[in-house]
């Protein structure tokens, strides 16, 4: 069977005749329609009971770019392809969309490279994918929220994370203590000079930061002096005042927090993270992509925006590493679904000490693109069943 868009009536059709056809929450009726001459087939098959699963990717606007659609395009466009293959009608969109009478999203042309604006059924589950922590405290996406849940459609991933949420959440569990570094809000210059007097040599991360942005490194030499260190320069302080009245204004203007640095176990001089991508599956947590990432240009973060390169993970396994990770994802799964809402895929930043402890630097509720073709592909077999899963199923996403 195929499925077509009329674009002058604002239809969907299916071509075949004697089929019933209904698509997403509202379980709207796709009818038949002989002529679909001059319109974008799309092929679709149909899941038990006549039922069409459709997916929507919520975005941002950007009308710098030619769809108009924010967000990363690439990650939408190769998972609009890939479930379209399975049967599953999937289109992004954005807040503006809920405005008027129907939903407007953009479908992903195969034929023609590029997003096509078509009127489309609500979304069976709306994919988050804001790239924008200001638009996910708006007042809008807000509204979108308690319109998803009027129509009683799933949300999969409900916000980003922040750093000390997680932290706090984590710890509150007490299975992960071990793995987290001793870690503290940033509220005043005597928490700060107390924790760094303690633990002399320190981490500072914007709460709401992703990618490295923003974080900084502190050594409290035995003499008093400081050693401050971003990932563009570096500074030394007397003491800790001349670098309180230096800097207090970039730290107090958002939100930080200070966290111990671990020494960091490394290969060929230079420090690595392990990336690990987790996915829902039938009542667990399951890894699905393991990555190491290694610093070259700086030794703060690994990130590959930041100098980072890729480096192979299967030297670096075992039996015993791939446990510990596993069960690190299936307790960061439970316990931040308990807390944030319920998490269908994320990513985890683990770093590795010199006495071969792990310990969590970041859950990201939204992870980029893997440069890994084999994680991706995997990303989007795991994506495609899960969202199977949560609509088929008697899964309530809370």
């Amino acid at each position: 069977m195929n499925i077509f868009y009329d674009i002058r009536t604002e239809n969907w059709h299916h071509t075949h005749e004697n089929a019933d056809l209904f698509a997403g929450s509202a379980k709207e009726e796709i009818s038949y329609k002989k002529d679909h001459s001059n319109h974008p087939l799309i092929p679709i098959t149909i899941f038990p009971g006549n039922r069409m699963l459709v997916i929507g990717i919520l975005t941002v606007s950007n009308p710098k770019k030619e769809s108009g659609l924010g967000g990363n395009l690439t990650l939408f466009r190769d998972l609009s392809l890939y479930l379209l293959k399975h049967g599953i009608l999937i289109y992004a969109f954005t807040g503006n969309a809920l405005h008027s009478e129907s939903l407007r999203g953009y479908v992903f042309s195969s034929t023609s490279n590029k997003w096509i604006e078509c009127k489309m059924p609500l979304p069976d589950i709306v994919y988050n994918r804001i790239p924008s922590r200001g638009y996910e405290a708006s007042e809008e996406f807000q509204s979108l929220i308690n319109h998803f849940k009027e129509y009683r459609i799933n949300l999969f991933n409900p916000c980003f994370i922040d750093k000390y949420v997680m932290f706090e959440a984590l710890t509150e569990d007490g299975a992960l203590t071990t793995h987290l570094p001793p870690t503290m809000i940033l509220r005043n210059s005597d928490c700060l000079d107390a924790f760094l007097e303690t633990h002399r040599h320190i981490y500072l991360k914007p709460c709401k930061g992703s990618q490295g942005k923003g974080i900084y490194t502190i050594i409290k030499n035995p003499d008093g002096t400081l050693f401050f260190n971003s990932l563009k320069h570096s500074e030394s302080f007397p003491d800790f005042t001349s670098f309180w009245e230096t800097k207090k204004r970039d730290l107090l203007k958002r939100s930080y927090l200070a966290q111990q640095a671990i020494i960091p176990k490394k290969i060929f001089g230079h420090r690595y993270d392990y990336r690990i991508l987790v996915h829902y599956e039938k009542g667990f947590y399951k890894v699905t992509g393991k990555a190491v990432r290694m610093s070259q240009t700086q030794e703060i973060t690994t990130h590959t925006p930041r100098g980072g390169k890729l480096f192979p993970y299967q030297d670096l396994q075992s039996r015993s590493l791939n446990q510990k990770l596993a069960n690190i994802a299936q307790k960061c799964g439970e316990t931040l679904s308990k807390k944030i809402g319920f998490l269908g895929e994320f990513s985890i930043d683990i770093g590795e000490d010199e006495s071969g402890s792990l310990f969590i630097y970041e859950v990201n509720s939204k992870p980029m693109q893997f440069d890994e073709e084999e994680i991706e592909a995997n990303r989007l077999l795991h994506l495609k069943n899960l969202f199977i899963e949560l609509t088929f199923s008697n899964l309530t996403i809370k």
